[in-house]
């Protein structure tokens, strides 16, 4: 007969065993993630891969030596006068949608791309956000300072909100040191 810590140990086991059951069954029975959302992740894997195609052809590109420029240069002239620079051109396929920037999730390089936002703006909207929660909307965001209505109005096409706003207290609430 098993000891009360053993059984205790079993039990553990157990609950561990069917978790890991109901896991495994919730995964086979989850929804595709609907249509749009699939899109978005195709068009961001196909950048990632053009970018590392882009990247490892310059590594090609750089691994193999061309002649020296002593060689190449007629006799009679100055480094680099005659010499035509190489332009590389790269070919993109038709320009999409504006994909929108999500305010509440952005980093501050991200949101220094809106027109208007500068650095400082940027790490004032960053450190509201982290301060006081998620804008939740353009009325939202019009809470830090440096956004004022035509501010907002102006990205109000190229912005995006995922996150609630955090309910407003009626009155601040100030943190006490002690613990009850």
């Amino acid at each position: 007969m098993p000891t009360p810590a053993e059984r205790q140990a079993l039990l553990f086991l157990g609950a561990v065993v069917c978790l890991g059951a109901g896991v495994r069954v919730m995964r086979a029975h989850e929804v595709p993630p609907p249509q749009a959302s699939r899109r978005a992740l195709d068009a961001q894997i196909s950048a990632v891969d053009s970018t590392r195609r882009l990247r490892a052809a310059a590594g090609r590109a750089r691994e193999a030596k061309p002649e020296s420029a002593a060689k190449r240069r007629p006799q009679g002239r100055a480094p680099g006068v005659g010499v035509v620079p190489r332009i590389t051109v790269v070919q993109r396929g038709p320009a999409g949608p504006r994909q929108r920037v999500d305010v509440d999730r952005a980093t501050q390089t991200d949101l220094q791309r809106l027109p208007g936002i500068g650095p400082a703006l940027a790490a004032r909207i960053v450190a509201d956000r982290d301060s006081n929660g998620p804008f939740g909307s353009v009325a939202g965001l019009q809470r830090v300072k440096g956004i004022g209505k035509a501010t907002a109005a102006r990205l109000d096409s190229l912005v995006s909100f995922s996150g609630t706003p955090r309910p407003v207290s009626p009155r601040p609430v100030k943190p006490s040191g002690r613990v009850r």
